[in-house]
């Protein structure tokens, strides 16, 4: 059963050594691409602006509940009530605008989805073209969530792809 195990192991490092591969750092190759800057900007601004609106609306749902806390003991039941009532009204304004522009769908997403994604697919395209220039049957990215912790110079193609996308 060891013999098997040993047997196995020395099949698949040697497998794994046969195999031609390359890694490219798509960070790297994003980061100097002056299509991704200008897109990145855009993306940033418009988060910018769609956060300086939230604010506002966290202000005065703030300003609301100040009030509240500084008047609830003058106030009748009913007008208790319908303070109450105006701020769980503007706490929902506040969530509806927080999801229509943060949210998983939100317009964010949205919008670096159709600024960002193409320049993406470009960059994708580039790795697999080098890939089939070079005869590489495995290309690693070795950007922040990768794992790659080490690659030889001369297996690391991200400059190559970067060039070829600046043509």
């Amino acid at each position: 059963m060891r013999k098997i195990g040993l047997l196995l192991a020395v099949l698949f490092s040697t497998s794994l050594l046969a195999q031609r591969y390359g890694v490219v750092d798509t960070d790297y190759i994003l980061k100097n691409l002056p299509e991704y800057a200008q897109a990145k900007a855009q993306v940033d601004q418009l988060s910018t602006q769609w956060a300086g609106e939230v604010s506002a609306l966290q202000s005065d749902l703030q300003s609301l509940k100040d009030a509240l806390a500084a008047e609830q003991i003058l106030l009748s039941p009913e007008k208790l009530e319908k303070r109450e009532a105006a701020i769980v009204q503007k706490a929902e304004e506040v969530l509806a605008l927080q999801q229509k522009y943060f949210g998983p769908e939100g317009m964010l997403f949205e919008k670096r989805t159709q600024l960002v994604q193409p320049i993406q697919d470009k960059v994708f395209g580039a790795v697999q073209a080098l890939a089939q220039k070079r005869k590489l049957e495995l290309v690693l990215d070795k950007s922040a969530q990768s794992g790659v912790l080490f690659v030889e110079k001369e297996k690391d193609y991200s400059e190559e792809v970067l060039n070829s996308l600046k043509k």
